[in-house]
């Protein structure tokens, strides 16, 4: 018996050693801050000593962990000014088009310096570059969207690199990751759908992606730039760092090993992979909390509830004055249905004027999403599209109306609607009354959506194996064992010649197209000679 006991306290607490692990969260979009916010609190949940750096570049933005050790870069002056010119929470989303390269390129160059500033400023934080240094991680793990973590663990060297991507990997992020794009009928973020036998929808996805990437490629130039700038003319590039850092193992211990991206394989579209690559969609998906005495009574009034959020950046009372006098009348037409609206300024004259003429309408400044998508009386949810929410929206098994604004939302959009699980509606159709009518009618009224998101809620709860199992077992592998060179591909080697055999192909042309000639120019020689043959006979 005691010998048992023994045994058994040896088990309990010889499980699995707790390692050092550090996540640098840069603050500038509410969804990529809680993705890593999850991480960071699921490791500590499984046992693990985990430290948050946070970078923060949007003060607006909520914190994303409680329970990980919180390090803080607050803005600095420069990111302030920023900050204050950029004017957020008044930007016009409504009528910007990332695909117009007059407004998309500007834009995407805006965030990039705003990013970069703050970069500066991790760096020139007072002592915690000595500070995280001593701590000696096991692994680091980055969001490289956003690339200053990238060029930070050059310079903390951890055991292992493990990168994120927040959504579907954007811009360079696939090029980073050894993905192959497959742009013949893998949708660009900026794009709903590709059809794939269709050539103007595969020429305007082709157009898409060198957009993007024109849109973000500052984000690696002017980083590179600040880092070399601060430790040498020889630092490695963010933008070659996933390839480069597995040559120089003996040059440098801090290799990537594995990546960790933001999405459902059962709602999304089907691409190539490495085995390097793994998906946690709906990490953030938690148990959901009982909703506090004001929404519990919001939802009692009626049997069914509609969700109305548009995210962090797109500000529901920022939009044009003529769209949501347009939602506001839908929401007027279904009466025997709660509206539950995501505005953040309830106290202004439209939202006063608005909740005292529709009874069944509730503003508030902030709403627990998670939690509001998992009531029973939740029947439908009217989103922007980005990866969280449509994750949630799956894992809760609600269907949704999907108003994409910008960035990945479009194609995220596009795969719920491909898979049966509501529709797609352009953001510009909000002027338009009667159709965002019948849209929602729909939304409400058809059961297909319903039946489609209770069966994709069901197979994602029954997976082998739960996001959390994936994250917790991979970042322990990687910090056991450090980084493996047999994940890193061969492509990462490779001209764009090379990796799409084009020296073969052309001179299989060449061979071809000779050999061609000659048999043309023999057998026009034959025939002419058995033309003179019969000619002779002939006469």
């Amino acid at each position: 018996m005691r010998l048992a006991s023994i045994l058994l306290l040896v088990f309990l607490f010889h499980v699995v050693p707790s390692y050092k692990i550090l996540v640098f969260n840069p603050r500038f979009s509410q969804s990529i801050t809680n993705f890593l916010g999850n991480i960071a609190d699921t490791l500590v949940d499984a046992g693990h000593n985990v430290t948050t750096l946070t970078s923060i570049i949007n003060p607006n933005l909520r914190d994303s962990t409680q329970k990980s050790t919180k390090i803080y870069v607050h803005q600095t002056e420069k990111v302030k000014k920023i900050t204050a010119s950029m004017n957020l929470e008044k930007a016009d989303f409504f009528h910007y088009e990332d695909l117009n390269a007059f407004s998309g390129i500007p834009f995407g160059h805006s965030f990039t310096a705003w990013f970069n500033a703050q970069c500066e400023g991790v760096l020139d934080e007072p002592g915690l570059i000595e500070r995280l240094r001593r701590h000696k991680f096991d692994v680091m793990i980055v969001e490289n969207f956003e690339t200053c973590g990238i060029g930070l663990s050059h310079v903390l060297k951890p055991k292992s690199l493990i990168t994120t991507a927040g959504s579907v990997p954007m811009a360079q992020q696939g090029e980073d990751f050894g993905m192959d794009s497959a742009l013949s009928y893998n949708p660009n973020p900026l794009i709903t759908h590709v059809d794939v036998h269709s050539f103007w929808s595969r020429a305007w996805n082709l157009y898409a992606t060198l957009a993007f990437r024109a849109m973000w490629y500052p984000t690696r130039t002017e980083m590179d730039a600040l880092f070399r700038k601060r430790f040498g003319p020889t630092f490695p590039s963010v933008y070659v760092s996933f390839r480069d850092s597995f040559l120089e193992i003996n040059v440098r211990n801090q290799l990537e090993h594995y990546t960790f991206i933001n999405q459902e394989p059962l709602i999304d579209f089907a691409t190539p992979l490495l085995s390097r690559t793994i998906f946690i969609g709906g990490i953030g998906a938690k148990e959901p909390k009982k909703l506090d005495k004001d929404l519990e009574r919001i939802f009692s009034l009626r049997n069914n509830t509609v969700l109305i959020s548009f995210g962090s950046i797109v500000q529901s009372h920022a939009l044009p004055l003529q769209v949501k006098r347009n939602i506001l009348k839908t929401v007027a037409r279904f009466p025997e249905i709660t509206f539950l609206w995501k505005y953040e300024r309830p106290e202004d004259a439209f939202a006063k004027a608005a909740i005292a003429a529709t009874p069944n309408l509730h503003m508030l400044k902030w709403t627990p999403q998670n939690h509001i998508l998992a009531h029973k009386r939740l029947h439908a949810f009217i989103t922007h599209g980005r990866m969280a929410s449509t994750q949630e929206t799956a894992v809760r098994g609600k269907p949704g109306l999907f108003i994409p604004f910008f960035v990945d939302q479009p194609r995220n959009s596009g795969m719920m609607e491909r898979n049966g699980l509501g529709k797609v509606y352009h953001k510009r159709d909000l002027y338009d009354a009667e159709k965002f009518y019948t849209a929602v009618k729909d939304l409400i009224e058809n059961e297909s959506y319903h039946k489609n998101m209770e069966r994709i809620a069901t197979m994602i709860a029954a997976k082998p194996f739960s996001s959390r199992d994936q994250l917790v077992k991979t970042v322990e592998f990687a910090a056991r064992f450090g980084p493996s060179p047999a994940l890193r591909p061969q492509s990462f080697d490779m001209s764009w010649i090379e990796y799409y055999n084009l020296d073969i192909i052309a001179i299989v042309g060449v061979i071809s197209t000779v050999a061609a000639i000659m048999a043309l120019k023999i057998t026009v020689y034959v025939i002419a000679q058995l033309s003179s043959v019969v000619k002779f006979k002939l006469e």
